[in-house]
């Protein structure tokens, strides 16, 4: 009997160590924006979704450079509890941001931060800079540059089926 109760002393504690060793993640900042679609995208608008936040620009020649797997990421994942934003920032002129959506048909909602004030929140100073967010609204991870998309898929795929 008093080695049962030891024994259940134990995994107690070691399930006390792993509850607090365990990363906890982060809510996603606040922020509303206003999409070139005319729609309204905040926090709320992340809740029961994976979402990936790709801050951008349109003559950053990395965020050019990444643009067709983005595109191609959030077609692979259409249909699901996924989805992907664009938050231009304030480096191009809005009309540079809507022709570049336009013509390349960007296949997801394209947002123009004008004063930079979500990217300060999310904490971005590289372009390009992604975000992935789970269904609760928490930050899972943030990629400066452009993400390894296999791994990215891989961590999709894994978020999807929580």
């Amino acid at each position: 009997m008093k080695k049962i109760l030891i024994l259940a002393v134990l995994v107690l504690i070691g399930g006390l160590i792993v509850y607090v060793l365990m990363p906890k993640a982060d809510p996603a900042p606040d922020f509303s924006l206003k999409g070139l679609d005319g729609k309204t995208y905040n926090n709320a608008s992340l809740k029961g979704n994976v979402t990936f936040i790709n801050f951008w620009f349109p003559t950053c020649p990395g965020c050019v450079s990444e643009m067709p797997k983005v595109i191609k990421m959030a077609q692979d994942y259409q249909g699901k509890n996924f989805q992907v934003y664009g938050i231009a920032q304030p480096i191009d002129p809005l009309e540079s941001v809507e022709n570049y959506a336009q013509t390349r048909a960007l296949p997801f909602p394209v947002m123009y931060d004008a004063d930079g004030k979500v990217g300060k929140a999310f904490n971005t100073m590289v372009y390009p800079t992604s975000v992935l967010i789970n269904k609760n609204g928490e930050v899972l991870k943030t990629f400066v540059g452009e993400p390894d998309f296999s791994a990215l898929y891989q961590q999709i795929d894994v978020e999807l089926t929580r």
